[in-house]
C-alpha cells in the first residue's frame, strides 16, 4: 500500500483546497497605502483623508520656494474642490542665503483628535530638511461642502531635530 505522500498530485490539491478555505474563512484586511516620489526641485505625496472609500489629497512641496501646496480630488464630482496651503521654509527657519534647502517628505496614517471646527484628516504629513536637520509633522482638515475657494491651512502639530543644524 502507497503512502499519502507518495501521491504528489493528492498532496497538492489537499494543499490548494485546506489553502483556500483558511482565506475564505480569515477576515481580510483593507490595503492602503500612501506614494511619494521627487527629485531635488520638488516632491509630492499622498495622504489618507477618510477611511470610507474617498481618494486622498495629494500635496506637492517646491523645493526651490518651501511652498506645500495639496489638492483633494473630490470622487463624486471628479474634480479637486478643496486645496492646501503652507510655506514650510518658515517652519524650518531657513536662512534666506541657504543655497539650496534639502527636503523629503513621505506620509502616513494618523487618528487626530478633532480640536473643534473642521475635523481632521485620517494622515498626516512628515517633511524633513537637511540643513535644519529637523523633521516636522504636519496635519489638514477633512474637506467638507462643495469646496472652498480660498486654500485650507495646513497645521504644524510637532517636530523633532534628527541632527544638529549644519547652519548655512
Amino acid at each position: 500500500m502507497k503512502k499519502l505522500y507518495n501521491h504528489p498530485v493528492l498532496m497538492l490539491v489537499l494543499g490548494v483546497i485546506l489553502g483556500a478555505g483558511t482565506m475564505l474563512l480569515t477576515p481580510q484586511q483593507k490595503v492602503a497605502a500612501s506614494a511619494a516620489a521627487g527629485n531635488d526641485k520638488f516632491s509630492m505625496c499622498t495622504v489618507p483623508v477618510a477611511t470610507i472609500a474617498e481618494t486622498d489629497a495629494v500635496f506637492v512641496l517646491d523645493h526651490l520656494t518651501g511652498i506645500l501646496r495639496g489638492g483633494y480630488l473630490n470622487s463624486g464630482t471628479g474634480a479637486f474642490t478643496h486645496t492646501y496651503l503652507r510655506n514650510v521654509a518658515a517652519d524650518f527657519q531657513l536662512n534666506p542665503s541657504t543655497p539650496e534647502p534639502r527636503y523629503c517628505i513621505v506620509a502616513g496614517p494618523a487618528n487626530l483628535r478633532s480640536g473643534g471646527g473642521n475635523q481632521p484628516a485620517n494622515g498626516v504629513l512628515y517633511i524633513g530638511e537637511l540643513t535644519s536637520g529637523a523633521v516636522i509633522a504636519y496635519g489638514f482638515g477633512r474637506p467638507q461642502g462643495r469646496g472652498s475657494v480660498a486654500p485650507m491651512e495646513v497645521v504644524r502639530i510637532d517636530g523633532f531635530a534628527f541632527r544638529e543644524a549644519a547652519g548655512g
